[in-house]
């Protein structure tokens, strides 16, 4: 009992620890970085991004030495103290960065928030997020910014388990930020978890044209596309294949009932396969590229957030072969060891997915 109460005790501490404080309009200039400023900043954010947040702050920090009016060091600082983790001076640093007005001031509301929320200020949070996310809106050269706002909004909405509100925050971040890793592994999560299982995957895959840095996700999305497109199951008694549909699926997505049939089908083994000396994993990257190509010949699906996002993304990887990257990718992920040597004898072909999919653009609406 008096354990429980000590860790109490500390997590109300904790809470406190981050100040509820007014956070006013910006009143102060920011001072744009010079050049040789310039260069430290960008060796610090290949530090952070590396993980290597002591190097990056200590960068961020000479900056603001001879600089500290600079927003963006100040923003890069807050964030790469927010990661290392030090949130109380992470918090601090993005207020002070929020005095500024700065094409990076929806980024300090964000950080703010996320400080917030995770001291268990989920409400005051949410202020923020929206304040920041108005911010961006009403000046089209912040779009960028989207997808760093709703990822931290939808973490938030995720954390109460308000899943809609998460979903709808993160798709308006996904269509202004189509490059932003984090909100397209968030919302695979979500759609998984919430039975949108042809979404949940599509998500999963263009998070993994983005990010192979962070061995935890990758690993997560790489089992979120295999388990909607593994082999179905086959009763060892009957030897009959068993497969399993959910009818009470969301549809507001669209309708994906009969691509869940038809891809499992396509994983059960016919005498043609056979006869060719298909592998498994030939057989897996080949229901990839099936479904893709379903999917983008659906008509009915052009209007949803989908439709107008990751199918144009995944129609445009087939067309350019990249598919086949991808399905190598999510085996050797998950241990293949014939994908494994795949990827290792063709690692050219590996980087030119990576930069052809971080480039990939959003057809113009």
């Amino acid at each position: 009992m008096k354990k429980t109460l000590l860790i109490l005790a500390l997590l109300t501490i904790l809470a406190a620890a981050i100040p509820a404080q007014k956070i006013e309009k910006p009143k102060l200039t920011a001072v744009p970085p010079t050049d040789a400023q310039r260069v430290l900043i960008d060796e610090g954010i290949d530090f952070h991004d590396r993980k290597r947040y002591e190097e990056a702050i200590r960068k961020y920090e000479q900056v603001l030495r001879e600089n500290p009016d600079c927003a963006i060091a100040l923003y890069e600082l807050a964030l790469s103290l927010y990661n290392k983790p030090d949130k109380a001076k992470a918090d601090e640093v993005a207020r002070k960065g929020a005095q500024y007005k700065s094409k990076h001031l929806a980024q300090f509301y964000a950080l703010i928030g996320a400080v917030l929320d995770d001291s268990g200020k989920s409400d005051e949070a949410i202020a923020l997020y929206k304040i920041a996310t108005k911010i961006v809106k009403d000046d089209k050269d912040l779009s960028y910014q989207m997808g760093d706002v709703s990822y931290n909004f939808g973490v938030t909405y995720f954390r109460l388990k308000r899943y809609a509100e998460a979903r709808d925050v993160l798709k308006e971040g996904i269509s202004a930020d189509f490059a932003h890793p984090g909100a397209s592994f968030l919302l695979a999560e979500i759609f998984t978890g919430t039975k949108y299982k042809i979404p949940g995957l599509m998500a999963a895959a263009r998070y993994l044209g983005l990010d192979q840095k962070n061995p935890a996700r990758v690993k997560r999305a790489a089992a979120i596309i295999l388990e909607r497109l593994k082999k179905p199951e086959e009763d060892e008694k009957t030897g009959n294949i068993n497969i399993f549909l959910d009818m009470v699926a969301p549809k507001d997505e669209g309708d994906f009932g009969m691509y869940e049939l038809l891809i499992s089908m396509t994983g059960i083994s016919t005498d043609e396969d056979k006869k060719a000396n298909k592998t498994e994993n030939q057989m897996f990257i080949e229901s990839i590229s099936t479904l893709i190509s379903m999917l983008s010949e659906d008509k009915k699906l052009r209007s949803t957030f989908v439709g107008k996002t990751y199918i144009p993304y995944l129609d445009a990887m087939r067309k350019a072969g990249y598919h086949e990257t991808l399905g190598y990718l999510v085996l050797q992920i998950a241990g293949n060891s014939d994908a494994s040597k795949w990827t290792a004898a063709n690692p050219k072909k590996v980087l030119e997915f990576y930069e052809w999919s971080r480039a990939y653009q959003l057809p113009a609406k």
